[in-house]
């Protein structure tokens, strides 16, 4: 694969472990500035990046050119996470990071997020921590939204790690696993599997990533979350991704609902507050 590099401004060298982002992006005009500003821009340089690489999978918005000017490495690649993720991933490996984390571009980690993440990894216990995950946070009220926070959350204690719940792994076993694979579907729910097969997912609890309900309400919140779980079932049952992609589109019409498009949350005066304990 052929990836064009965008110039980018790279942040100086942090302090303990090294940790970098990789982030997919496919027209995040809007959201992207956020999470950058929050990764490159913040007092406490272990809270920051030592490197940000945004994946972009053919953005027509301007995407790539607001990535470079927020201080990312950009790459310009195929359409798919799991390729996308994947061309990331390599250049942070070629940057000889200790720390992976791979973010969506419609997230951000509240204050103190990234460095408790990096706290993890440079525990000296006699079982280092090796792949983390963040508790998720939906920016938007609703019971039901609640509900999904929580099976995320109890699903990452259990090993099994969504890409909207921030997975970060050590850079060896990222080479072990074999890192993501370059499938349209469930790139994530893949290298979780194998991820599992070496090594524990530590929920790092201090450790808080805000995710846009943006996704819920274009779709319409229980329309996707029962696709979401009918695709879901059929991948465990053997489907492949190749298959249930070509199921995905047809069941990823927009809910039409003008409120639905333009909504994003009632949590984003608070979205970038320190962690709080569960």
């Amino acid at each position: 694969m052929t990836a064009e590099f965008l110039p980018g401004s790279i942040p100086g060298p942090i302090p303990g472990p090294t940790l970098g982002v990789a982030i997919c992006a496919l027209n995040e005009r809007a959201a992207l500035p956020r999470l950058l500003t929050r990764l490159t821009s913040i007092r406490d340089a272990a809270d920051c990046a030592d490197l940000v690489v945004v994946a972009d999978g053919g953005s027509t918005d301007g995407t790539p050119e607001i990535a470079a000017a927020g201080g990312a490495r950009v790459l310009k690649v195929g359409r798919g996470r799991g390729v996308q993720l994947r061309a990331a991933a390599e250049v942070l490996l070629e940057a000889d990071l200790d720390v992976l984390l791979f973010l969506h571009a419609d997230s951000v980690p509240r204050l103190g997020s990234v460095a408790a993440v990096r706290a993890a990894f440079a525990s000296t216990e006699d079982s280092p921590v090796r792949a983390t995950a963040m508790r998720q946070v939906i920016e938007a009220e609703g019971r039901m939204f609640r509900w999904i926070e929580r099976a995320a959350n109890a699903r990452s204690r259990r090993g099994m790690v969504y890409g909207d719940s921030g997975l970060a792994l050590r850079a060896d076993l990222y080479r072990e696993s074999g890192g993501f694979a370059e499938i349209p579907l469930f790139e994530d729910v893949d290298l979780s599997r194998r991820i599992r097969r070496v090594s524990g997912i530590h929920l790092v609890e201090t450790a808080t990533l805000v995710i846009s309900a943006r996704r819920w309400r274009e779709e319409g919140l229980l329309r996707s979350s029962v696709r979401n779980w009918i695709l879901r079932g059929m991948y465990e049952c053997g489907v492949s991704p190749e298959r249930l992609v070509r199921l995905y589109r047809p069941f990823s019409g927009r809910s039409g609902s003008p409120a639905a498009a333009k909504g994003r949350g009632d949590h984003v005066e608070n979205d970038l507050q320190p962690p709080t304990a569960p």
